[in-house]
């Protein structure tokens, strides 16, 4: 067998170890339907609650550096974000790079947009976690549909790593997000896109971040162009949190604070 060439990671082996951990997690009680489908090829799961508002629902965007990921990463999170906003969630298992690109991660997010809008929805919100923050900036850009919220989670927004804090112990690696952006971006990272920089066309966006997270730097600076860009923003940093916190207890503290935010209390 040929080896890898030196800085390239064993994509097949990292999604295979993310998929098979999710799955072996305890499943959590959910007071409602989780349903699988599949639309225009791309795999969904939606999180209908019990009680929900009539007329609102969310895309979610999963983490794993743009190379891995599936609707078992962060089922825990959707459950309690349905639960917890009382809304339909709709999570998307966009494509993944080497195979795709962001463009084609954006298209599957934006196809499950148009998907819920056709339904019904008029009040739909993005939420994207880690890398699913650049798929779900990228698509509240570009949609052709108005947007009641942006919710981000420790969001890849910096593609260039320009502003990565090494520094900060707890966030994604350095070396497996150069390949990773590389590759889902298709440029060197100097030409990558910097989404930090600009909020236009972005509806009200909460950024929730860990303080120890390597990442930290490009949420705040979000934040600060939602200020100058006249968009409502509330920027969340949680003491001591690492990259990852949706997957633990911190969850429940970033939820709250997003359904006061976006009046879903």
């Amino acid at each position: 067998m040929t080896p890898e060439p030196e800085g390239v990671p064993d994509v097949a082996a990292l999604r295979r170890g993310a998929h098979e951990r999710a799955a072996a997690r305890p499943r959590r009680r959910f007071a409602g339907a989780v349903t699988d489908s599949v639309h225009d090829g791309v795999a969904l799961r939606r999180y209908t609650p019990d009680l929900r508002r009539p007329g609102a629902a969310a895309v979610f965007l999963h983490g794993g550096y743009g190379l891995f990921g599936d609707l078992e990463l962060q089922d825990g999170w959707c459950r309690r974000a349905a639960e917890t906003f009382g809304v339909v969630v709709l999570s998307v298992d966009y494509r993944l790079a080497p195979e795709a690109t962001l463009d084609d991660a954006v298209a599957d997010a934006l196809a499950a947009v148009d998907l819920l809008a056709g339904e019904g929805v008029d009040r739909l919100y993005l939420d994207g976690d880690s890398a699913g923050g650049a798929v779900a900036v990228l698509a509240a850009s570009r949609t052709a549909h108005r947007l009641a919220g942006l919710l981000l989670t420790n969001p890849n927004l910096d593609l260039s790593l320009e502003s990565y804090d090494d520094a900060l112990p707890g966030g994604p690696g350095r070396e497996l997000s150069t390949y990773a952006l590389r590759a889902w971006t298709g440029v060197d990272p100097a030409d990558a896109p910097r989404l930090q920089r600009s909020a236009r066309g972005l509806p009200p966006t909460l950024v929730a971040v860990g303080e120890r997270d390597s990442l930290r730097p490009e949420a705040r600076d979000l934040a600060d162009a939602c200020r100058r860009d006249g968009v409502p923003c509330r920027l969340v940093e949680l003491p001591g949190a690492e990259h990852g916190f949706v997957g633990t207890e911190r969850a429940g503290e970033v939820l709250a604070e997003a359904a006061a935010f976006f009046d879903l209390g």
